[in-house]
């Protein structure tokens, strides 16, 4: 042939027919086609099987691929990918169909690239260094098949794990309630408001029992999304129980026995002997909503409790968090005047400045420090961090921090969510998002906390609840911002406006 020695094609010598096989291709080949057949057939499974002449494999694994890439195209085009996600993560069932078909697709892929280069190779002649460097390509090719599918299943069966753990299959009725329909199109049709209690606990080592240190209602108007969060100080004295409840039993005139009888120890109260809760499954929790149930007027549905100490795993997984700090806090301490730290900030200072990038460690400081200030302040910056998490917090960083995540949930998290409305609140939480989020804390200037006008209270709330869900998420105007007017302390405010 001209240009070339005869009898060669491609710097590889002519393979006889009796030892290139009756499904051969009519030519010998050399490298270069093995190669980029074996590179093809790993994208196109099967389409490497028939350029080395095995048309009834190659086809079948073909018409999978084909069938494959239909049903994926289908998912991606039809409705939202994203609520199809969402449906498999929150049932641990599909989680582990799902865990199961990714081993088995990356099996038969991996297969499928070995078979196909095996199959390539018969129909050349490779050099020695030839054969080494197609062997590395084939290797490298199924490792970016298998690593990736070992992270996804991996991913799954974490996520698994995850909601069998924070999430039960049985609500307790006296501290949670149950969608009435969670299959239909909108399982929230039905319920124009939920209201859930979100409850910051401190239970160290060193403490006996859990103590609630934030109590937050936040009440959630289901169809816009739009969310008023009420801070109620845990010093609130005098707190009512609703009528036929153990604690209006016991405390007809209010919880009052003295400075001792504030509203984080209705929690501690409640699982004393003789409270009258001593039956319920959970008899502090049940207290503690019932006395937020009296103190605010609204029902509480559920409730989400988190662990502190677990919250700096939280900010450290997503990153941490961007916040305004509005005076200098110091990091240790203590609010008792008593105490040999008083007002020493025994691991230094967050000092005052615009969108300062907090770690987990620092974050935590920033929502529980208060003896510089005073418990009021304290409430304000912990619905700014709420705040943050709502507007910082993407499906993009939960997926690269999704094992963090789920190990930090799973250790720090309670809910009395049932597992049958995971689906549903995950929904929701989208609609949050979308949502504006309000605020009214119950300070000083609001609410006498030694002798609370609880009338004036429940008002308060249903006007904050009107005035929310009249109201539209706020569009920035172009041109000279105006001076912020001061901040009615009786009225929700936006929570950014305040952080």
């Amino acid at each position: 042939m001209a240009g070339g020695r005869a009898g060669t094609y491609d710097d590889a010598p002519i393979v006889s027919a009796g030892r290139r096989g009756s499904h051969a291709t009519p030519r010998g080949q050399g490298f270069s086609w093995v190669l980029g057949w074996t590179i093809v057939g790993s994208l196109l499974p099967g389409s490497g099987l028939l350029a080395a002449g095995r048309r009834r494999t190659g086809g079948f694994v073909l018409g999978l691929t084909g069938a494959g890439l239909v049903a994926l195209s289908w998912a991606a085009l039809e409705g939202d990918p994203l609520d199809r996600v969402q449906s498999l993560v929150v049932e641990p069932g599909r989680l582990m169909i799902a865990t199961v078909a990714i081993a088995v697709v990356a099996v038969i892929w991996v297969l499928s690239i070995v078979i196909t280069h095996t199959q390539l190779r018969r129909e050349a002649s490779l050099g020695t260094g030839q054969r080494l460097f197609s062997t590395v390509v084939v290797l490298a090719l199924t490792t970016a098949v298998a690593l990736p599918a070992y992270q996804l299943g991996r991913y799954a069966l974490i996520g698994r794990d995850l909601v069998d753990t924070v999430f039960q299959d049985r609500v307790d009725a006296e501290t949670s309630s149950v969608l009435a329909d969670s299959a239909l199109a909108d399982p929230w049709a039905g319920t124009p408001r939920v209201n859930v209690l979100l409850i910051g606990s401190d239970a160290g080592e060193d403490r006996v029992g859990i103590r609630p240190d934030t109590m937050i209602v936040a009440s959630v108007d289901t169809h816009t999304g739009n969310t008023v969060l009420f801070s109620l100080p845990r010093n609130l004295e005098m707190v009512p129980f609703p009528l036929g409840t153990p604690g209006n039993n016991a405390w007809p005139n209010g919880f009052n026995c003295g400075d001792v009888c504030l509203l984080n120890a209705v929690w501690t109260w409640a699982e004393g002997p003789d409270s009258g809760y001593d039956d319920f499954r959970n008899p502090g929790l049940a207290a503690t909503e019932d006395a937020i149930e009296g103190a605010t007027g609204l029902k509480i549905d559920t409730y989400a409790m988190l662990n502190l100490k677990g919250f700096a795993e939280f900010v450290n997984a997503i990153g941490g968090l961007t916040v305004n700090v509005r005076e200098r806090l110091p990091i240790g301490g203590d609010s008792n005047p008593a105490s040999p730290i008083y007002r020493t900030a025994t691991g230094g200072w967050i000092e005052i400045g615009d969108k300062q990038h907090l770690d987990g460690y620092h974050a935590l400081w920033f929502a529980r420090s208060r003896w510089a200030s005073d418990d009021y302040h304290r409430m304000q910056r912990q619905r700014c961090v709420i705040a943050a998490f709502v507007g910082q917090v993407d499906p993009v960083t939960v997926a690269l921090q999704f094992p963090k995540l789920a190990k930090a949930a799973k250790r720090n998290i309670t809910t009395g969510i049932p597992l049958s409305d995971l689906d549903a609140w995950v929904d929701l939480s989208k609609r949050v998002q979308g949502g504006r989020v309000t605020s009214l804390p119950f300070t000083r200037q609001v609410v006498d906390v030694a002798h609370p006008d609880f009338d004036r209270v429940h008002e308060l709330v249903e006007r904050s609840i009107s005035s929310s869900e009249q109201a539209t998420t706020p569009k920035p105007k172009p041109g000279k911002a105006k001076t912020a007017k001061p901040a009615n302390p009786n009225k929700a405010q936006d929570v950014k406006s305040v952080c």
